[in-house]
């Protein structure tokens, strides 16, 4: 049985671990230092507007976790949710995480939200699949950052 969930203190171990599975596999740009890790759910736990941490329980298990974040856009005309990470770990893949999750997404933030966003890198092939089957599509604008060192 799957749960959704907000982040507990209790998952700061798991979540760590996923995430470092996540930020060193192929499907990401660059690594991250762990310090990012632990602010990034330390800031979920502190309930911030800007951040929301969520762990995909199944069975009792840890299967894996998303990072939202939320901002406006005048484009799209309202709320945008950023679906900043999603992971589902190897073992628990093809059970129907990511159709309860973005149900989840859909049920909560459905009336609010009128854009929903996410990255995948252009050689992440099953991933573009999948959200292409969840109704994302590819846009033409090219990602710029700059990083305060």
């Amino acid at each position: 049985m799957l749960t959704i969930r907000d982040f507990k203190q209790s998952d700061k171990k798991d979540f760590c671990a996923m995430a470092e599975t996540f930020y060193n596999s192929d499907v990401v740009c660059s690594k991250i230092p762990q310090e990012n890790i632990n602010k990034t759910f330390d800031l979920c736990i502190a309930k911030s507007p800007y951040a929301r941490g969520l762990i995909f329980d199944y069975n009792g298990e840890a299967a894996g976790f998303a990072l939202i974040s939320f901002t406006h856009s005048t484009e799209a005309g309202g709320l945008v949710v950023l679906i900043e990470e999603v992971f589902v770990k190897e073992n628990f893949r093809g059970k129907g995480i990511l159709r309860e999750f973005f149900a989840m997404l859909d049920k909560e933030y459905g009336d609010l939200a009128k854009r929903y966003k996410l990255e995948v890198t252009k050689s992440n092939l099953k991933a573009i699949d999948i959200y292409k089957h969840y109704g994302f599509k590819v846009v033409e604008y090219l990602a710029m950052v700059k990083d305060k060192l």
